[in-house]
């Protein structure tokens, strides 16, 4: 095994030491409540078809047959078979995302493989691709995205999942053969880890010169974003060599080290090393907050006792081993991007509602130019030139994940700076159908998620943020059921602040550079924790609300509004504050709107300034399913009648239009989706006259009688 030299220093630095640690989160086990919700690894055994030992040994990206998304086909070398009669010495594993040229798909929470990557692999034979590079026999994918794979560190036979830790590969080979019940079977010889335990056992006899670290700097920054870390010391040797700095990895909240890539070196002397601080690694994961581990040329490590505090992580990505910062840009022709709710989105009111208030808050802190464009019929994420958001299910999005966001970038080769820019062309956004669901803006139950929680951290990653593992931040990679997190922190804040910046102005590929939107609902009440609003027995609405640290807070004032533009003030609350402690609210609005409409509270703070809170939608249960038309008659030139009908949930609706003769004359399919829904149909070349509208959606009919003068 590599020689280790902790760090030993006064107790008063330790102490020190201890405080910054509680800042940050490097835990030994992940907890069971995680934001990729743990599988155990029972379960993995159990419904993986197959579990193997092995090495990636070749790696190929590739369009699917519609050109809609980009996937990587890896080679396995197979070394041992734990379950499922594996006999080939290869198979070929199906990750999400890659490199085509200079297009670049990135799945948040997809399986990343590096060629030399060994571990254990739980599988599952793949139907979703009939064609790939690899054709080999047995093609599958990684049961339960990544935690599908549990690395090995070859050095010192270690292995490690997103969130298990195994000491040893022989304490991993023992914990699976209990579950499957039987020995494993060996397919080859893994030469490498063989190798490697003659190779520890060798440097442990041996007496090597110790590398030691005695300072770094910054002790504060951020990852991805061109830092210069300078590391001092003695012993590190007059080159690189085969040495290496390492990072805790901010993907597993700082379980293991992660190596950044080559190209990352600045310089390397025996008392001096100069590297940026990465956040694409060269073997997958993100530079995160914590120790520093320095690897000489011969194999000596040395670990510091003072961690980094990493920030933040700029979302760099991988092109050709080096690592490229992407930009924001103007992709909609009004400033920047444009998202779009797909039908199964479209059906779920309280959600888009959640969603709509995620992007809010990220447009008020960094001015990012995302506008919200509606329905649209695509329902599924493909590189189409549409950002489109929309509900999967679980065997789409992977097991036990609970959202994914996919960044798709694309390139061009400058022949003015010789290098490579990468922009952000779209991203779409998949959330897991299956997950027990709090749309907000009431908080979760016990063992609920929090819907904006999770979309926030989402959508820091399509603002190209990477995730850290300080927990006061967003972009943690870890959220917990029941926990509610809807604000920002300052380090997320100043993460997407330095990305804009980046972003601004012209590029050398003369892409259109994206333009802040200064337009957000940003005046929003720190105060308010929670807000509902729901019709009782007596067809009153209440609207219900939880204040928090209410210190200087006068009186609430209650709003009301059918279109969420035009406000009325309706009822004020006194505030009961001061208070440290959560306070609860009651007002009842006994004549509410009709339709769907919204309310919000207004602020008022001692000083008389105010603030708001935001909006909750309610849809009146008598509107529901109800078909409105207008105008009747119609006539003096106008020729459209438009039909209104509120759902719940997403629904189709025939028509068809008779004369008074009983002749069909016209007839429709429509789509309605939740909320109120108009379609305009056009009467054009009817004679005047009576004519009879029928319609009918689910187990609702009824017949209409218009007039066309």
């Amino acid at each position: 095994m590599a020689n280790m030299f902790p760090l030993h220093q006064a107790w008063h630095r330790i102490l020190r030491v201890l405080l910054l640690l509680l800042l940050i989160s490097v835990p030994a086990f992940a907890s069971d409540t995680q934001h990729m919700i743990p599988v155990s690894l029972q379960e993995r055994v159990q419904q993986a078809e197959m579990v193997v030992e092995g090495e990636v040994i070749r790696q190929e990206s590739f369009w699917d047959a519609r050109q809609e998304n980009i996937y990587t086909s890896n080679i396995i070398k197979v070394y041992k078979s734990f379950k499922g009669e594996v006999r080939a010495e290869e198979l070929e594993v199906i990750t999400e995302g890659g490199t085509v040229g200079l297009k670049k798909h990135v799945f948040s929470t997809a399986l990343k493989l590096k060629k030399g990557q060994q571990g254990l692999f739980f599988l599952k034979r793949q139907q979703l691709l009939q064609r790939t590079p690899g054709n080999l026999l047995l093609s599958t994918r990684a049961y339960a995205s990544e935690q599908g794979l549990v690395r090995y560190n070859i050095a010192d036979r270690t292995a490690n999942g997103v969130f298990d830790r195994y000491n040893s590969v022989q304490e991993l080979y023992k914990a699976v053969s209990e579950r499957t019940g039987q020995q494993f079977r060996i397919v080859s010889e893994n030469q490498r880890l063989k190798a490697a335990s003659t190779q520890n056992a060798q440097q442990q006899g041996q007496s090597v010169m110790a590398p030691v670290v005695t300072n770094f700097s910054p002790k504060v920054a951020s990852a991805g974003t061109g830092t210069v870390l300078t590391i001092t010391g003695t012993g590190f040797g007059s080159s690189r060599g085969n040495g290496f700095v390492e990072f805790r990895n901010a993907d597993d909240g700082g379980q293991t080290f992660v190596k950044p890539l080559p190209s990352e070196y600045i310089s390397w002397s025996n008392t001096r090393i100069t590297m940026y601080i990465p956040s694409v690694m060269q073997d997958e994961g993100t530079a995160g907050s914590g120790t520093i581990r320095v690897t000489t040329n011969d194999g000596s490590s040395f670990t510091t006792l003072d961690p980094i505090i990493l920030e933040f992580a700029y979302s760099n990505i991988d092109f050709d081993n080096k690592s490229f910062r992407p930009i924001l840009t103007n992709q909609n022709g009004a400033g920047g991007y444009t998202i779009y709710y797909s039908e199964s989105m479209e059906s779920r009111l309280a959600a888009k509602e959640g969603f709509r208030r995620a992007v809010n808050t990220w447009v008020c802190v960094s001015q990012i130019n995302w506008t919200i464009g509606g329905l649209t019929s695509r329902n599924t994420a493909s590189d189409d030139g549409f950002s489109v958001v929309r509900f999967a299910s679980q065997s789409t999005v992977g097991e036990q994940v609970l959202a994914r966001t996919i960044s798709r970038y694309e390139g061009c080769a400058s022949r003015v700076t010789n290098d490579t820019l990468f922009w952000v062309s779209e991203f779409d956004m998949e959330i897991n159908s299956d997950i027990d669901w709090q749309y907000g803006p009431g908080g979760p139950g016990s063992r609920q998620f929090d819907f904006e929680t999770v979309i926030l951290h989402e959508l820091g990653h399509a603002h190209q943020l990477g995730h850290v593992n300080l927990e006061r931040a967003v972009m943690f990679y870890a959220i917990e059921s029941s926990r509610l997190e809807r604000d920002l922190s300052q380090l997320d804040i100043r993460g997407a602040n330095l990305i804009m910046e980046k972003s601004a102005g012209e590029n050398s590929c003369n892409e259109p550079p994206m333009v802040p939107n200064p337009n957000g609902e940003c005046n929003l009440a720190p105060e308010i924790l929670t807000l509902e609003a729901q019709f009782n027995s007596s067809n009153a609405v209440q609207v219900i609300w939880t204040s928090r640290g209410e210190q200087q807070v006068r009186e609430y004032i209650v709003q009301r509004s059918q279109d969420g533009v035009t406000w009325e003030s309706i009822g004020t609350v006194a505030a009961r504050g001061p208070s440290n402690n959560d306070l609860d609210y009651t007002f009842t609005d006994p004549d509410p709107l009709r339709n769907q409409f919204y309310y919000r509270l207004e602020v008022i703070y001692n000083s008389g300034d105010p603030a708001f809170s935001p909006r909750v939608v309610v849809v009146n249960p008598a509107d529901l399913r109800v078909l409105r038309y207008y105008p009747n008659p119609i006539g003096g030139g106008n020729t459209q009648l438009t039909l209104s009908y509120l759902v719940s949930r997403s629904g189709n609706m025939t028509v068809q239009i008779y004369d008074s003769r009983g002749q069909e004359v016209r007839s429709y399919q429509l789509s309605f989706s939740s909320g109120t829904s108009a379609y305009n149909i056009d009467l054009q070349g009817l004679a005047a006259g009576i004519y009879f509208l029928k319609w009918k959606e689910g187990g609702r009919n009824g017949t209409e009688r218009i007039m066309v003068l």
